[in-house]
C-alpha cells in the first residue's frame, strides 16, 4: 500500500509492506508536527514506520529525519549516500528560527544497492534501490515490483528527458525505464501514470 502524504513542499510516501512500513523522504526542518498530523489524517501511525529512506540529502528531503528516527524509525541510507548525510547541516545552521536535529550515526543503517532487495524483504516489500545520480551524486530511486512504481526524488522529470540526452540524468532514466514502470512518484511533481 502506498499513501502519499501532503504536509510540505516535498512529496512524502508511506509504503506499507506485509511485515512493516517505510517512509520515503521528509520535508524541511520544522515540519515534524505537520507530518504527524498528515499521518493521523490517513489513520497511520508514526510508530509503525520501521525505516526512513531518503532519496538524497538535500534540506527539503531530509529535514526531519532525526526526529523520525527519535520516534523509533531507523534511517536506511544506501552505501552510495555515505558521506552525504550531513550535506544540509550548514544550511539549517543558518536558519536559527527553525528546529533542526542533525542525523546521528547510530540512527543510520547502511544498505548496499545489491543487498537492497533482501533489505526491503524484511518489510515484506518486493523491490530494490537503484543509484540514480543526476540531480545529485547521492540520489537513489526506489522500485516496487508489484506496483510497478518508481520513486525518484528530484531526478529531473521524465517529460524533460529530451533536454538531458547524453547526461547522467538520461543514464539514470534509462536504468529506470528498463523496468517498465507504470507509475512515477516524484519529489515535487504530481505522480505520473504511464
Amino acid at each position: 500500500m502506498i499513501t502519499e502524504l501532503h504536509y510540505s513542499g516535498t512529496n512524502t510516501y508511506y509504503i506499507r509492506g506485509s511485515r512493516g512500513s517505510l517512509l520515503w523522504d521528509t520535508g524541511w526542518a520544522g515540519t515534524f508536527q505537520l507530518l504527524c498530523r498528515a499521518l493521523g489524517e490517513q489513520d497511520l501511525k508514526l510508530q509503525d514506520i520501521r525505516y526512513l529512506l531518503i532519496s538524497h540529502f538535500h534540506p527539503d528531503h531530509m529535514g526531519i529525519a532525526q526526529e523520525i528516527a527519535d520516534a523509533g524509525a531507523v534511517i536506511a541510507a544506501a552505501e552510495v549516500q555515505r558521506g552525504f548525510l550531513h550535506a544540509a547541516d550548514r544550511v539549517f545552521a543558518q536558519e536559527r528560527h527553525t528546529r533542526f536535529l542533525p542525523i546521528r550515526e547510530e540512527s543510520v543503517r547502511y544498505v548496499s544497492i545489491p543487498e537492497s532487495r533482501s533489505f526491503l524483504q524484511e518489510l515484506g516489500i518486493s523491490g530494490e534501490l537503484l543509484h540514480t545520480p543526476g540531480h545529485s551524486a547521492d540520489s537513489i530511486s526506489l522500485w516496487l515490483d508489484e506496483e510497478r512504481a518508481v520513486f525518484v526524488g528530484d531526478l529531473n522529470p521524465l517529460y524533460e528527458l529530451e533536454l538531458h540526452r547524453g547526461t547522467q540524468i538520461a543514464q539514470s532514466w534509462e536504468k529506470l525505464l528498463a523496468l517498465h514502470p507504470k507509475r512515477i512518484c516524484y519529489g515535487h511533481a504530481r505522480t505520473a501514470v504511464l
